[in-house]
């Protein structure tokens, strides 16, 4: 069974979830912004970090308003980028996913299960969007996050019931062991960080919900995911370092910034620095979503049974 039929009430549930995640997406948006800074998440309300007026609440309607405003600012014009609307929009369609998937396509389920099933993985698939952004910003998994989410998504497995509690208990302990075993040989080998520990805290998180199977083919998908993207992303930073002028020879570096020099090595990609943590949070929901094809797959064509 793919799903639930789709008639007027399943409809209905379909578009308030997808509502339902784009508010959410807005204040995942507000976490990516804020709490790399420190910044409380609650207080002051949504305001331009240019100007530090505060968004009124017309204008902070989800996705719509990115539009009407063309992603600026409305008083000072500060572009906020288009990342803000790309946020509301994959919570918006994620949310929708979920409710798809694990809250009406049994329709067997009793209401309390299906509201439950709904919350416990739109919040990990909320934690898995704002863990990526903040990567992406500042190459790094705060805490903040994700030690509790070890504790939450332990805890709440207990009411969907998808994975018993040991498989989970040996997916969380894994996950940080495997990432902290190939980080610290990694750094005795090389002298150098490899994987940070922030990944193996995500990889914990992700088993403390989904438990230890789905580890091995998360961590295949992301290390193939990064590969894929992070060799376009160097020959790209390649060619713009070669077309880049020079800059003239009594330019002064900071020594507490160091930049880019004419006699610095050319970027390659053992030295790139690439957070994986967006890897490995889309990897995890791949799997969340394809984890009955996928095994089967690998039982099938790998496996050989």
């Amino acid at each position: 069974m793919f799903g639930p039929a789709l008639n007027s009430f399943t409809l209905t549930l379909l578009a308030f979830a997808f509502v339902f995640g784009a508010l959410w997406g807005s204040f995942l948006n507000v976490c990516i912004a804020r709490i790399p800074r420190g910044m409380s998440v609650v207080r002051p309300g949504s305001h331009c970090f240019a100007c530090q007026k505060p968004v009124r609440p017309w204008d902070n309607i989800p996705i719509f308003s990115y539009l009407i405003l063309r992603g600026r600012c409305r008083d000072c014009g500060q572009n906020f980028g288009g990342r803000h609307a790309l946020v509301e929009l994959i919570t918006a369609l994620l949310s929708t996913a979920v409710a798809w998937h694990f809250a009406l396509s049994d329709e067997s389920l009793p209401l309390g299960m299906a509201i439950a099933r709904y919350l416990t993985y739109f919040t990990f698939v909320a934690v898995m969007i704002v863990l990526s952004f903040i990567d992406l910003d500042t190459k790094r998994l705060p805490d903040i996050i994700t030690l509790p989410a070890i504790v939450v998504f332990f805890l709440s497995g207990f009411t969907v019931a998808d994975e018993p509690w040991l498989p989970r208990l040996l997916g969380l302990a894994s996950g940080y062991l495997f990432v902290r075993l190939v980080a610290d040989g990694y750094y005795y080998l090389t002298g150098r960080e490899g994987l940070g520990l922030g990944d193996g805290k995500l990889l914990a998180v992700i088993g403390a919900l989904l438990g230890w199977k789905a580890l091995p083919p998360i961590v295949f998908s992301a290390s193939f995911l990064g590969i894929l993207i992070s060799v376009p992303v160097l020959v790209a930073t390649r060619k713009r370092a070669q077309k880049s002028p020079a800059p003239p020879p009594a330019q002064v570096v900071d020594p507490t910034n160091p930049a880019v020099t004419p006699d610095d090595p050319p970027p390659t990609l053992r030295r790139t620095e690439v957070p994986f943590g967006p890897f490995l949070a889309a990897s995890a929901l791949l799997y969340l979503f394809l984890h009955d094809p996928l095994w089967r797959f690998i039982q099938s064509f790998i496996l050989g049974y």
